[in-house]
């Protein structure tokens, strides 16, 4: 290991050289300003800039950290709202199920009130044509009757025309009642 880095320290220097025209003395000289220069510039930055790019740095990673805290806590807001969103819609379409449910609940209740009033009114319209009916079929067998008593007495007056006996004009009287009566 050690000759690889004999040969490369021995081949930078000959490239150093070669670059700055051949003269070795003036090419270290160049060398060791640069190597000065740059530890120079590092130690200015070390000491008067250094805390300065760190504390930023360090203010940076804060802000990015607080940054990402406040996504965080924004995404578990948001998390927690949809959530919310959720319940509030499930309430809602139960909600809207209920009313639904109820209404319909109204409707078959509605439904049953009009048809049993309808019922009730068919049932109010038949016994009243029933009524009717029976009032009509009195009336009938009134005048039925009216009729019957007016043929008997015609069949009476012509009995007696022919001169019956009471006792025979009674039994048809009676015939005929008992006849109107049975009708």
């Amino acid at each position: 290991m050690g000759d690889i880095i004999q040969s490369f320290v021995q081949e930078s220097l000959e490239f150093i050289i070669e670059v700055f025209g051949g003269n070795s003395q003036e090419a270290l000289q160049q060398v060791g300003i640069q190597i000065a220069s740059t530890v120079l510039l590092f130690l200015v930055v070390r000491f008067f800039f250094w805390n300065k790019v760190t504390d930023y740095l360090e203010q940076r990673k804060q802000m990015m950290k607080d940054e990402y805290d406040q996504a965080q806590q924004a995404n578990q807001d948001a998390s927690r709202l949809k959530a919310e969103a959720a319940d509030e819609l499930h309430e809602i379409r139960q909600s809207a199920k209920d009313l639904y449910d109820e209404a319909k609940q109204r409707g078959e209740d509605e439904r049953k009130t009009i048809v049993d009033g309808a019922k009730e009114e068919a049932k109010r319209l038949i016994d009243n044509a029933h009524g009717e009916i029976q009032s009509e079929l009195d009336k009938a067998r009134a005048e039925l009757n009216n009729e019957i008593v007016e043929v008997a007495s015609l069949m009476a007056a012509k009995i007696i025309k022919r001169e019956i006996d009471p006792k025979q004009h009674q039994d048809l009287i009676d015939e005929a009642a008992d006849e109107v009566a049975d009708s």
